[in-house]
């Protein structure tokens, strides 16, 4: 999505290390607690809901920054689809640039919003593949 990708070398600079990850390598788990955001700097990162996928995010794109936005544990799981690399932002860096970077803190808002928008499409769409519960306590009518 134009705009929800940040230039990685700007996050590369703070020489924060790289975490490398091989194939279902879990970044953090629904409940973790937080202290830290992420950038893609290779590879996929799946973010998961509770038994579903709400997304695949790629190279530039950040991911955790909605625990450190409310302090809550992590809402969602993050997990290697294949090899990648990332880089954790620490919540010190993390409010710096939410505080001293307008595109930095769009981009986090465009982020967050992104990934609620996908949440609740994935509610729609499953709650339109049940039968709700005025639907079973109807009578069914014979032809």
């Amino acid at each position: 999505m134009p705009g929800t990708t940040f230039d990685i070398e700007v996050i590369a600079a703070a020489d924060l290390g790289v975490i490398p990850l091989f194939e279902g390598g879990v970044v953090f788990a629904r409940g973790d607690s937080a202290d830290c955001a992420y950038i893609v700097q290779s590879g996929s990162i799946e973010i998961r809901g509770v038994g579903c996928s709400i997304e695949v995010i790629g190279p530039g794109e950040i991911f955790g920054a909605a625990a450190l936005l409310d302090d809550c544990p992590r809402s969602c799981s993050a997990v290697a689809v294949g090899e990648a690399e990332v880089i954790p932002i620490h919540r010190s860096l993390f409010t710096s640039l939410v505080r001293d970077d307008p595109d930095f803190a769009l981009t986090i808002m465009r982020l967050v919003v992104r990934r609620l928008r996908a949440t609740l499409a994935k509610l729609d769409d499953s709650a339109m593949s049940r039968p709700s519960q005025i639907d079973a306590r109807m009578p069914q009518l014979s032809a």
